[in-house]
C-alpha cells in the first residue's frame, strides 16, 4: 500500500493551489454570486408576470362592468368616447393611463357580422379600423378595450410582448346583445 507521504512527496502542488486548499473564507459569498444572479433573474420574473396577470384582472373587471352599463342602456346615446374611456378608467382603479385605453364600440345587425379584433404588432398603427358607436336597444354589440402594458424587465419581455416597442398588450373583448331598454 502506498502511503499519503509519498504521494505528497511525489505528486507536489504548486504553493499557490496550497494556498486555496485550505482556505474557506468567502465560500460563502462565491456560492451566492453563483446563485444569486438567477434566484433575482427568477423572482423579478414571478413579481412582473404576477402584476402582469393582477393587471389584465382589474382591466376585465372593468370592461365587464362597463359592458353591463352598456348592456342595460346606462350609457347616454350622446357620450363622447372620450367619456367612455374615462369610466373605464375610473374602474380600473390607479393602474392604467387614461391616455392609453383604446375602444372599439361596434354594433353589427348579426353575429355573423362580427369580426375578429385585430392582433397588433403596432399598437397605435392597427387601430385603424376602431370605432365608436353608442348601442341602442336590442343590438348586438361588440366592444373591444385594449392596453399597452409596459414590461419593466427585459428577460419577461420575450415571453409576454407581441408588440414592436417590446410592451404587453392587455385586450379584453366583450360581445352581447343589449336588453330592450326604453330610450
Amino acid at each position: 500500500m502506498v502511503s499519503k507521504e509519498y504521494i505528497c512527496k511525489k505528486f507536489r502542488m504548486p504553493a499557490i493551489i496550497k494556498r486555496f486548499r485550505r482556505n474557506d473564507r468567502g465560500a460563502t459569498a462565491v456560492e451566492f454570486a453563483l446563485v444569486g444572479g438567477p434566484f433575482f433573474l427568477l423572482m423579478f420574473a414571478i413579481i412582473e408576470v404576477s402584476i402582469f396577470f393582477f393587471a389584465g384582472q382589474v382591466f376585465e373587471t372593468a370592461v365587464d362592468t362597463v359592458g353591463r352599463m352598456v348592456r342595460t342602456g346606462q350609457i347616454d346615446s350622446n357620450m363622447s368616447e372620450e367619456e367612455f374611456k374615462q369610466i373605464i378608467c375610473d374602474k380600473t382603479a390607479t393602474l392604467f393611463k387614461c391616455e392609453g385605453i383604446y375602444v372599439d364600440l361596434t354594433v353589427v345587425s348579426t353575429f355573423s357580422q362580427l369580426s375578429l379584433p385585430p392582433e397588433p404588432t403596432d399598437l397605435a398603427s392597427d387601430l385603424g379600423g376602431f370605432q365608436f358607436t353608442v348601442p341602442g336597444p336590442s343590438q348586438i354589440v361588440k366592444l373591444t378595450v385594449m392596453y399597452e402594458w409596459p414590461i419593466v424587465t427585459n428577460y419577461v419581455a420575450a415571453g409576454l410582448s407581441k408588440l414592436d416597442s417590446g410592451n404587453a398588450l392587455l385586450s379584453t373583448v366583450a360581445v352581447f346583445k343589449t336588453e330592450p331598454f326604453p330610450i
